[in-house]
């Protein structure tokens, strides 16, 4: 493991005080406090999948994910929100006219993200973007916003010589969007995750990508599938909750009394939901950082990455989705009144997770696009 990569592994643990002096902040303001953002940013946060060029750590995707689920220990909107704003990677994809452009001043940018499409026109010397993006995290402070669009001529979706709509990034810069305060949610309220209206904006071709093909910094991180450096976040995030969930729970029970005397933890119940959950956690972590591996390995290789690792690493994305779903489930069924109270960990942690599980990455009928590659068929599915 290189010094990077170490020094990557220990950021949450140097932001932990930070971030739990802020927790009463993050939920009455519905978003991260600006100090708080900034010392995430100014740590390196942000910058994981960043190219080297742009002070970023090019660090491979299981390091990545390993960071965001104990990042989801400690806070489950700051987690979600270092996860959003990771798209430094476009540093990758962009031509360097482009890039001058977003990190001018030396700084790491603060994207924000949405995969929903939107419409993109062809003008001279760009595009015209319109579209209404709902749940873009972190909308509020952010310098940057990636979206995706379908490319209209003459009112009509531009096809690719597969057939395909042609679907490409976009790269928006703040004052080009009017964000709608929409984020009136039970959980993971700390991470600002309003709507956005685009109307009519110009993005000039140096601030568009393709999502698909070469890119221009072609090193192991940005050879393979470049979707796959986003879609696994949500579930790491999601396995730190839950993990975070047992441990509060763990905590709880060894002082909580029964009626019939004696503590939870005592009971021969407790234990055994406890042990199964933490083995079933465990399991699910492992899978998912193992495909995740298999894509970093086929990068230093370069190697393509095959539809076959694509389907596993969704395979592992929805599979730890079902066990941190359960795990949250009994978390709080353990808990039994206390987890009803505001202030308690557990009812925190509970509804950050069900918030986060809603994902629509966590959707379970991802395991149909994953069972229909097994069986030789197209996913069906965008950006899968």
């Amino acid at each position: 493991m290189s010094t990077n990569e170490s020094s990557l592994l220990e950021l949450p643990r140097r932001l932990a005080p930070s971030i739990g002096a802020a927790v009463s902040h993050i939920e009455s303001s519905r978003s991260l406090p600006e100090k708080l953002l900034h010392e995430l940013r100014d740590h390196g946060a942000f910058r994981m999948l960043t190219p080297r060029e742009y002070g970023g750590f090019e660090a491979p995707l299981e390091t990545v994910l390993k960071v965001y689920a104990a990042f989801g220990r400690l806070d489950a909107s700051v987690a979600w929100t270092v996860w959003n704003a990771n798209w430094g990677f476009v540093g990758a994809m962009l031509d360097q006219a482009g890039c001058d452009q977003i990190w001018a001043d030396g700084r790491e940018p603060i994207f924000a993200n949405s995969g929903s499409p939107g419409t993109a026109v062809p003008v001279d010397g760009g595009y015209r973007l319109s579209g209404t993006w709902k749940i873009v995290t972190g909308i509020g402070q952010a310098d940057c916003l990636a979206v995706v669009c379908v490319i209209v001529e003459d009112g009509s979706q531009r096809l690719t010589k597969r057939g395909t709509p042609d679907v490409r990034l976009f790269i928006l810069r703040r004052g080009q969007w009017e964000m709608k305060d929409t984020w009136n949610v039970s959980g993971l309220i700390g991470s600002g995750s309003n709507d956005v209206a685009v109307h009519d904006a110009f993005v000039p071709n140096e601030l568009v990508a393709g999502i698909e093909g070469p890119v221009r910094i072609d090193r192991p991180l940005y050879q393979g599938y470049v979707p796959a450096l986003v879609l696994p976040g949500c579930t790491a995030v999601v396995l730190g909750v839950a993990q975070a969930a047992i441990d509060e729970t763990v905590a709880l029970v060894t002082s909580k009394k029964t009626p019939a005397g004696g503590t939870l933890a005592e009971s021969a119940r407790t234990q055994e939901v406890i042990a199964q959950s933490e083995a079933a956690l465990q399991a699910a972590r492992l899978l998912l950082l193992s495909a995740a591996a298999a894509l970093d390995a086929a990068g230093e290789k370069s190697e393509p990455v095959t539809i076959e690792q694509r389907a596993l690493l969704r395979a592992a994305m929805s599979h730890g989705a079902q066990v941190s779903r359960k795990v949250l489930l009994d978390m709080y069924e353990l808990g039994s009144s206390s987890s009803l109270y505001r202030g308690n960990p557990i009812e925190r942690l509970f509804r950050d997770g069900m918030v986060a599980l809603q994902h629509a990455n966590h959707s379970a009928t991802l395991f149909e696009a994953v069972g229909r590659v097994r069986f030789g068929f197209a996913p069906g599915r965008m950006l899968f």
